[in-house]
């Protein structure tokens, strides 16, 4: 059997069961729907009946050990028993040229048995609507959860779906138990299989048959009452949308079982007393034969059907449409003639012969007779009109929604067309630029100079794009972020030597200017250590050099600054790397570079002090002193700016790395540490 119908079917509730045959019978007489299986063979109950035997025989199930599985919904074993059973597709059909709604009516008063599947194409789910004994029973498993929906919102969900759905012919095959329920009522008059002849088709005398021949009583009507066995098995599973008359006929007349596949119904005039007899004991091989003997009976009207003169059952007899006889796209028909499909050589009828015409009388109709049957049918109800006009309006909104979106979708394809078309001529203009620029030779420098020549004539100056945006004023006040510090700063030079087509150290003299480590060294102080003595909370302990970088109008590159007293005739002057002057050109910060590969040293940073000290008793505006090393500092440097930072025994300073000088004069001491084109202060540590 199918994975997907087991993986299904073992998702249902399991149910108590006895094991063996006895356990069958228990489920008969609860009346069960669901599926039993032995663990090898399975079969599918439907209200107590058992549709079917697959992947073995019911003999199997006689002493085994039993596993029930109460289904979710009565419609899904006879849904199952179908599939399982194969069957022959008789046509596809797409949902937007041949509606489901149109071919559900056709199907359901033609007494079709079969089912359609609508899952072709369809991402939403599948969906499935069974037909048996003129009701239809729609089933659907929505998304990937596969959730369960049945009846009218089954079959809406599954009319509003566009896809293409298969009609597939199907038959049920009743089976019969293995042996009469030993707890069952009289048995006397039970008859398996009750027939005149070959040629005919008789009722059971005894309108009381035993469980193990009529596995169906409630769902065969024999007295015409409007509680009939058929409306009971199927009243749970039965839907609403396509009316139906089931009222009683006559008294005198009886309803064939829409359980089983369709069997002719004779007359029981016609039907030889004698052959009844002598064919009682011989149950018939197929569950047509054995159901229509227990539930048909004779009827005396002429026109619905009889028996030929040689007892043969005719073609007026046929009162169930199957698919080849659909009106709506009919799929290729076979070349027999409908007479012959009703009778054969043996006189058995075909598995696939409709019944006669229920209790309300309606006429049989030969299969070649489409058009009558089509019409035959009711007409539409308000419902269905108005589910057409809703499933109309909802594919015309559907229709406008798509079409919506493709229209966005091209106006969004021709915009990318035309940014395409732009960027490939920006690229193809670009592309020509770089190919004039490699092949222009540089112009030959005229001159040249020495890097430390070079920068003893540069000065920088603090200039802005707009002086009312990113200043180094409101920096210090926290009114701007880095990067519009950044954007809006600009530190332009001034050289005492032309610098056009001068050439430094084999560079034209700009480009050498701004990968000088001075150069860079000047822009990380006036844009990032700011916002580093801001984010870390350092900024009462290194105030005066905080307070210092807004004041910054120029800076001097190997610079010099004058220190000689004031009584003492002869100049003396301190040089440094780089000097910060403010607009009155008073120093602010010296620094001073050490750019070899090995350790700073001691010495080295000792001369820094000795310098800025000088000029900080000269000049009381030096806020600081920077020595910055592209290696690293040394233990001893290390230990220098510590000693030279304690600020005595009894310092009650609460700056951090202060060289005091006198009570008024001092300078914060800074190393920095310079690697990978980015600036690290090392004392103090912040």
């Amino acid at each position: 059997m199918d994975s997907e119908i087991l993986d299904a079917v073992t998702e249902w509730g399991d149910h108590p069961v006895s094991d063996g045959v006895v356990g069958l019978y228990d489920l008969a007489d609860a009346e069960f729907s669901g599926a039993v299986t032995d663990g090898a063979a399975w079969t599918f109950v439907l209200n107590g009946r058992y549709l079917g035997v697959f992947d073995g025989d019911i003999d199997d199930f006689e002493d085994a050990s039993l596993t029930a599985y109460t289904a979710p919904d009565s419609s899904l074993p006879l849904l199952y028993a179908m599939r399982a059973g194969g069957g022959q597709t008789r046509g596809q059909y797409y949902s937007n040229e041949t509606p489901l709604t149109e071919i559900d009516g056709t199907l359901s008063s033609g007494n079709f048995v079969g089912y359609v599947e609508l899952s072709e194409n369809v991402l939403s789910g599948d969906y499935y609507v069974v037909y048996y004994g003129g009701r239809s029973l729609p089933v659907a498993y929505v998304g990937n959860s596969r959730r369960l929906l049945t009846g009218d919102e089954a079959f809406e969900r599954a009319a509003d779906e566009v896809g293409i759905y298969s009609v597939v012919d199907a038959d049920i095959d009743v089976v019969e138990l293995p042996k009469p329920d030993p707890r069952g009522g009289d048995e006397s008059g039970a008859s398996p299989v009750t027939g005149a002849g070959p040629d005919t088709a008789t009722t059971d005398p005894d309108p009381e048959t035993d469980r193990a021949d009529a596995a169906f009583d409630d769902v065969d009507t024999g007295d015409g009452t409007d509680d009939d066995a058929t409306d009971e098995a199927f009243a749970a599973a039965s839907t609403d949308r396509t009316p139906t008359d089931d009222s009683a006929g006559d008294d005198a007349d009886a309803i064939a079982p829409d359980w089983v596949t369709p069997e002719v119904v004779a007359d029981d005039a016609d039907t030889d007393g004698d052959d009844a007899d002598d064919d009682a004991d011989t149950p018939t091989e197929t569950t047509t034969g054995d159901t229509a003997t227990e539930a048909s009976a004779t009827t005396d009207d002429p026109e619905s059907g009889g028996v030929d003169a040689d007892g043969t059952v005719t073609a007026a007899d046929a009162g169930t449409v199957t698919t080849e006889d659909v009106a709506v796209d009919p799929v290729e028909e076979s070349g027999a003639d409908p007479a012959d499909d009703t009778e054969s050589d043996d006189g058995n009828t075909s598995d696939r012969m409709a019944a006669t015409g229920a209790a309300d009388g309606v006429e049989s109709t030969p299969a070649d007779e489409v058009d009558d049957a089509a019409s035959a049918a009711e007409p539409v109800t308000d419902n269905e009109a108005a589910r057409l006009r809703r499933e109309l309006d909802t594919v015309r909104k559907a229709k406008s929604e798509v079409e919506a979106e493709r229209d966005r979708i091209a106006t969004e394809r021709d915009e990318h067309r035309a940014a395409a078309e732009r960027l490939e001529e920006r690229v193809a203009e670009l592309e020509a630029e770089i190919e004039r620029l490699e092949s222009d030779d540089p112009p030959a420098a005229s001159r040249s100079l020495a890097p430390a020549e070079a920068l003893a004539g540069t000065n920088l100056f603090v200039r802005y794009e707009d002086k009312t945006a990113g200043t180094l004023e409101r920096a210090a006040q926290g009114r701007i972020d880095e990067s519009t510090l950044r954007d809006n700063l600009r530190l332009a030079h001034h050289t005492e030597f032309e610098t056009g087509g001068l050439s430094v150290d084999g560079r034209p003299f700009e480009a050498f200017l701004r990968e000088t480590t001075e150069y860079r060294f000047a822009e990380w102080l006036l844009t990032a250590l700011t916002y580093e003595i801001r984010q870390t909370d350092t900024r009462p302990a290194l105030s005066k050099l905080y307070e210092a970088v807004e004041r910054i109008d120029r800076i001097d590159l190997d610079g010099t600054v004058d220190v000689t007293a004031e009584n003492r005739p002869e100049s003396v002057s301190e040089s440094f790397d780089v000097i910060f002057r403010d607009k009155m050109g008073d120093p602010l910060f010296v620094a001073a570079f050490d750019e070899g590969r090995d350790p700073t040293a001691a010495p080295v940073v000792e001369e820094l002090i000795d310098g800025a000290s000088r000029v900080s008793e000269r000049v009381g505006t030096l806020a600081a002193a920077f020595f910055v090393s592209a290696s690293f500092f040394d233990s001893e440097a290390m230990k220098t700016a510590v000693d030279a930072t304690r600020g005595g025994l009894f310092s009650r300073s609460s700056r951090r790395s202060y060289v005091k000088i006198s009570r008024k004069a001092g300078f914060h001491l800074c190393l920095v540490e310079a690697r990978d084109d980015e600036f690290f202060l090392t004392v103090p540590e912040l």
